[in-house]
């Protein structure tokens, strides 16, 4: 993904920075909705749909995998269609009808799939392209590190105030409303971007007239198609087929298109995306199979000597990850920073590594917290201490991931493999809730007793801290493989 600040027509000083902070903003509060409808959907799902574990489990791994593949659609129609501010303003517009929607799927059942496909294809129509015109303003005094790290902050913060907020209002003022909050949110952060357009586009080039029907007729198939595949979430299997062979096609283009030169890079990026699919698996269960452990056999009183400092519902309890992550994601810039300056810059597979570590460490605190046979819903801070593995884990190997591709590809390959890389990460979630269902959580149901629940989730946190330590084993023993490559690609 490029930053091109330096194009004719680029804005001056002020106007940049203006158009930053629109962005920043708008980025914080579409994450604030997108996230907001996430952090109910599971709950949802169960109380009011009435869907079994299982089912609800495999619909909200579709449903991120299809959010994340959508990315390709958005990174078609900024780069070549609409551009990147109009489509997120689209984007943005489609995605606050759709929240309405799910709001009035309340009271008429029959709006609830096509307003989730919506949203679903939305977040491809913002998320490639909010990362865009925040990168854009790279060069001079901001790096493209630091623009990174605002970015994630913008994320997290939305991420975080809607895991908090949104499941307090579904659970005491119904969820109708708290669907509503997440259109609010979205509305205020696009209103504010709609009256600077001017400043969030910094000047570029829009597209015509002619190709909004196009854009529009683009995104109502998508939309469409969705609706058809969270109809029968289990049809999401041809579909993870289908797309997964797609991404070597993507891969063999790149490295037929490519000079000599630059092949070691794309061989390098091509091992840390799947390194990064590899997290993307583990990462799913923050937001579904943590959930239903918090709902089934978690005290989510977090007291320390007696005394409770506070307590949070199932679906909050993942504002811990997005708390968390926003927090440390300054101090991992000066840590970057300090060790840079020590050691000299450390290799993006290194990083990578380190991330897979605390992968194991973080569902070995699991896995030990549901062992043994100690009756009793278990304490939150086994759970606080996984999120904040997971956490690191995140930050290093998922927050990165942009500096793959702008550091390892060519600029022209840049656009499409940043939709690739978020595809790619997307049905790694859906393979994690495919494999969770496996191996455990499709034997759940309401009315399991706690102490067969408690035997489920060991079985299952322990399955995937095997899995953790032996892919950390793999991307470790890739490490002299990188380093080769790292000194061909120069």
């Amino acid at each position: 993904m490029t930053a091109n600040t330096h194009d004719r027509g680029a804005p001056a000083a002020p106007a940049r920075r203006s158009g930053l902070g629109v962005a920043l903003f708008l980025e914080a509060t579409e994450r604030f909705s997108f996230y907001g409808m996430l952090s109910i959907l599971l709950v949802y799902l169960l109380d009011v749909r009435g869907l079994a574990a299982p089912r609800a489990n495999l619909f909200v791994g579709s449903f991120n995998a299809l959010a994340l593949v959508s990315t390709l659609l958005g990174s078609r129609l900024g780069g070549v269609v609409l551009g990147p501010a109009r489509t997120v303003l689209y984007g943005c517009a489609i995605q606050f009808m759709a929240l309405v929607l799910l709001g009035l799927s309340v009271m008429w059942p029959v709006l609830f799939l096509p307003a989730a496909a919506a949203v679903a294809v939305t977040n491809g129509l913002t998320r490639t392209n909010m990362a865009v015109l925040i990168l854009r303003h790279a060069g001079g005094e901001r790096s493209a590190d630091g623009l990174a790290t605002l970015y994630t902050f913008a994320v997290n913060l939305g991420a975080m105030f809607s895991f908090l907020l949104v499941p307090w209002i579904g659970r005491r003022h119904g969820y109708a409303l708290a669907f509503g909050a997440c259109a609010a949110g979205l509305f205020m952060g696009a209103a504010a971007a709609l009256l600077n357009r001017r400043a969030l586009a910094g000047g570029a080039s829009g597209g015509t007239a002619r190709a909004v029907p196009r854009a529009v007729a683009e995104t109502g198939l998508a939309i469409v198609s969705y609706w058809v595949v969270l109809n029968f979430p289990a049809g999401g299997h041809w579909i993870f087929w289908l797309v997964t062979s797609a991404i070597p096609v993507f891969w063999a283009w790149a490295w037929r298109n490519a000079t000599p030169a630059e092949r070691p890079g794309i061989a390098i990026c091509l091992i840390l995306v799947a390194e990064a699919m590899f997290y993307g698996m583990f990462d799913e269960q923050t937001t579904s199979t943590f959930v239903l452990y918090a709902l089934h056999d978690l005290n989510r009183q977090f007291s320390v000597a007696g005394v409770t400092l506070f307590e949070l519902d199932a679906p909050q309890i993942v504002a811990i990850n997005a708390g968390l992550t926003m927090l440390l994601g300054p101090v991992f810039v000066v840590l970057y920073r300090l060790v840079d300056a020590r050691f000299g810059t450390v290799a993006l597979s290194v990083k990578y590594a380190c991330g897979s570590v605390f992968i194991v460490i973080g569902f070995l605190v699991l896995c030990l917290d549901t062992a043994g046979g100690a009756p009793g819903l278990r304490a939150p801070w086994g759970m606080f201490g996984a999120y904040a593995a997971l956490s690191v884990a995140g930050l290093i190997m998922n927050g990165l991931g942009l500096s793959v591709v702008t550091t390892y590809l060519p600029a022209r390959m840049r656009t499409m493999s940043v939709a690739v890389y978020y595809i790619s990460t997307g049905l790694a979630m859906y393979g994690g809730s495919v494999l969770a269902n496996a191996m455990g959580i499709g034997r759940l149901h309401a009315a399991t007793p706690i102490a067969e629940s408690l035997s489920t989730f060991h079985a299952l946190f322990r399955g995937f801290t095997l899995l953790a330590a032996c892919g950390a084993g793999g991307i470790v023993l890739l490490l002299p493989v990188l380093r080769r490559l790292e000194r061909r690609a120069g």
